[in-house]
């Protein structure tokens, strides 16, 4: 019996990786230090240009896992033909 590779990659695997470095991807368009990013993350500082910025990176992101979603279940449902 031949055994099939999955070549999809897990969702947990992949959120991560779009989640990480988002601090300093917000930090970075905005011209300010990661560590107040994530305070302001936390609710310990108050920026409004800061948190705008995170949710529209935040939403960016799901966007892209929903789009990965997508692609994957449009995968699961093809038919295969015979060869």
């Amino acid at each position: 019996m031949a055994r099939q590779k999955n070549n999809r990659k897990s969702h947990p695997a992949s959120v991560a990786s779009l989640i990480r470095g988002l601090y300093t991807r917000v930090a970075r368009e905005l011209k300010v230090d990661p560590s107040y990013v994530s305070r302001v993350a936390r609710q310990e500082r108050r920026s409004v240009t800061i948190e705008a910025s995170l949710k529209r990176e935040i939403k960016r992101i799901i966007a892209l896992i929903n789009a990965n979603r997508r692609r994957a279940s449009q995968g699961k449902t093809k038919k295969r033909s015979k060869a």
